[in-house]
Formats: C-alpha cells, structure tokens, sequence
C-alpha cells in the first residue's frame, strides 16, 4: 500500500524538475533526465509511441440487467486515471523545455504525441548538422588542394 501511494505522489505533479530545460543543444542530457524520471515513476508507458488510452467505456458486468435488457455501458474507471497521469507526464515534459522548444511543439494534445515531436525535431536538427558537415567537407581545401586530395 505504501508503494502505491508514493507511485501516485509522483504521478500527481511531484516530479523533480530537470536541471537542464531542452535546447537545440542539450538533448541528450536533457533526455537522459527526463526518461529516467518518467521510468522511475512509471508513467514511461504514456510516451511510448503506441500509448493509447483504455477505452473510455466499458460494458457492465453483468451486461444484461434483470428484466432481461442489455445495461448501458458505464465509465472506465482506467481510463480516466490513464487520462490523468498523461496531462501530468505532458505538464511534466512541457515544464521541461526551453522557450525556443515549446514554441515549436506547443499544440501536442498527449505526451506521446510530445515525445515523437520532440524526437522529430532533434533528429531534423541532426539531420541538418549532418549536411552542413558534409557541405563543409566537399568544399574545403588547403590553398589549391581539395580534401581528396
């Protein structure tokens, strides 16, 4: 019992801030932190790229009621809670990001959906080094040699 009660402190917004908010710089610092706080909680499952919700409905049990009629289906107890844990892990990662990042990624509705647009925006941005790398490469040259040469 005890477990669970520290397990439910940390879903609910008493996570350690990082140290560090994400910048085009520090994303591998910044991730290391920031997943490893969300496995040590264990709310990793909400910025997974499959994380999806419990059905919001569930049909009761039993489903049929006395006078022989199908009962309604009622509230998915699993599914507000899955709820509640996500806006607090996507509050989380939003606190966790510098001015110039939440600007560009503001309109994520889960923290999974945060997450890969996160990622995406680091790999295109490594993507871009790569390129301006290997531009650099091409055309540098010592005097009148080239880098093959």
């Amino acid at each position: 019992m005890a477990q669970s009660s520290g397990v439910a402190k940390l879903a609910f917004g008493f996570l350690p801030p990082v140290t560090e908010k994400l910048t085009r710089g520090n994303y591998g610092m910044w991730h290391a932190q920031v997943s490893h706080t969300l496995k040590g909680a264990r709310l990793a499952t909400h910025i997974r790229a499959r994380a999806m919700p419990p059905a919001a409905f569930v049909e009761p049990d039993p489903p049929i009621d006395t006078d022989g009629k199908k009962k309604a289906h009622v509230p998915n107890l699993e599914y507000e809670e899955w709820i509640v844990k996500d806006s607090h892990v996507l509050n989380y990662l939003f606190s966790s990001l510098s001015k110039e990042i939440f600007s560009q990624v503001s309109s994520a509705a889960s923290a999974a959906a945060l997450w890969a647009a996160i990622q995406e925006l680091h790999a295109s941005q490594c993507r871009a080094r790569v390129i301006a790398t290997r531009m650099t490469l091409a055309t540098a040259s010592k005097g009148t040699s080239t880098v093959a040469e």
